[in-house]
């Protein structure tokens, strides 16, 4: 008996979804190792610090790189948790692992770019902001990477969903299934969202950027939704009252 399986269910992958997948796959050593390879790009352009005015300029460059940081972590872990439900290996998913992938790596550049500028420029002040004057093309770029990534996994999940009876899912998984597709769809939404004003504002490219700050509120609703779903669920397999106990 090994010990993951002495800790309770909640503590080894989730409460209400029986994870399918198995050992770590060929797929996801490949996916971890290019996830490793993004997050060493947000700072393989760094150099040592040679003077001390250099190791201030670093340190004011940790918030940039801590929120990419935590955006790409992000990413994994939701990467992460489609295979650990699903564990699926067929061409499709092959496919669609690489095309998201692939997204990844170019999102890459625009984020730390973005959060650069954003965090450590505007709020040192030591350099001159490009976002004036290029905010239109920054903001084409990382949108169309943010819709890349997340309408792949949004794809992902879709498959999902359609193989719920070949796979089996119980009512709970299915419930959860289609929260994860939901708050997907309303991510892609906020990204498509994005692009739209991005075309129809170009000389005022911030409100494009201020669409993503709805991103908080809709995946807080999505996640009180599930709760309140599978609370009726549990509610409704909960046995009846015996009249004759009373």
């Amino acid at each position: 008996m090994s010990f993951a399986s002495l800790l309770p269910r909640r503590l080894r992958g989730e409460e209400h979804f029986r994870w399918r997948g198995g050992d770590v796959s060929r797929l996801e050593t490949l996916s971890d190792a290019v996830f490793a390879f993004a997050l060493t790009l947000l700072v393989v352009s760094g150099t040592v610090p040679a003077t001390p005015a250099q190791l201030q300029d670093l340190f004011w460059q940790f918030p940039a790189f801590a929120l990419c940081f935590a955006f790409l972590i992000w990413i994994w872990h939701l990467h992460y948790r489609f295979h650990r439900r699903f564990g699926f290996e067929d061409a499709g998913t092959v496919a669609l692992n690489g095309v998201l992938l692939f997204f990844v790596v170019f999102y890459v550049f625009p984020l730390k770019y973005l959060a650069q500028e954003l965090v450590t420029t505007n709020l040192v002040g030591e350099h001159p902001s490009t976002l004036a004057e290029q905010g239109t093309q920054v903001m084409i770029l990382y949108s169309s990477g943010f819709v890349g990534i997340f309408l792949t996994l949004t794809l992902m999940y879709w498959r999902a969903w359609r193989m719920r009876d070949l796979i089996s899912l119980d009512a709970a998984e299915r419930l959860l299934t289609k929260s994860s597709l939901r708050g997907l769809l309303l991510t892609v939404g906020l990204g498509f969202a994005s692009l739209l004003l991005v075309f129809l504002l170009p000389d005022q490219p911030a409100w494009s950027g201020f669409v993503f700050f709805f991103m908080g509120p809709l995946h807080a609703w999505n996640g009180w939704r599930s709760r309140v779903e599978l609370t009726r669920l549990e509610a409704s397999r909960a046995p009846a009252a015996d009249p004759a106990r009373l």
